[in-house]
C-alpha cells in the first residue's frame, strides 16, 4: 500500500495542506497537516471527480490516518 498509488490525490492534498507530496506520510491525518473539513468536502469531491467514486458523508474522516483512505480508495475502486 503506497500513496504513490494516487498520484493526483496527493498533490491535491499537499497543495491544500501547502506542503510537498514527499512530505505526505501514510500515519498522517488531515488534522496533523492542519487541514479542515471544508477541505475534507473539497477532497471528496476531487475523488468523485477523478475517479469516479461518490464518497458517501462519514466514510472519510479527518481523524483518519492516510493509510486508511489509501486502503478505502483501494477496495472501492479496485
Amino acid at each position: 500500500m503506497s500513496l504513490t498509488t494516487y498520484p493526483g490525490l496527493l498533490e491535491f492534498i499537499a497543495d491544500k495542506a501547502e506542503i510537498t507530496s514527499a512530505e505526505l506520510q501514510l500515519d498522517q491525518t488531515l488534522e496533523t497537516i492542519n487541514l479542515d473539513s471544508l477541505t475534507l468536502i473539497e477532497i471528496s469531491l476531487y475523488i468523485e471527480r477523478e475517479y469516479g467514486l461518490n464518497v458517501p458523508e462519514g466514510d472519510l474522516r479527518l481523524d483518519q490516518e492516510l493509510g486508511e483512505w489509501v486502503r478505502y480508495l483501494d477496495e472501492r475502486i479496485g
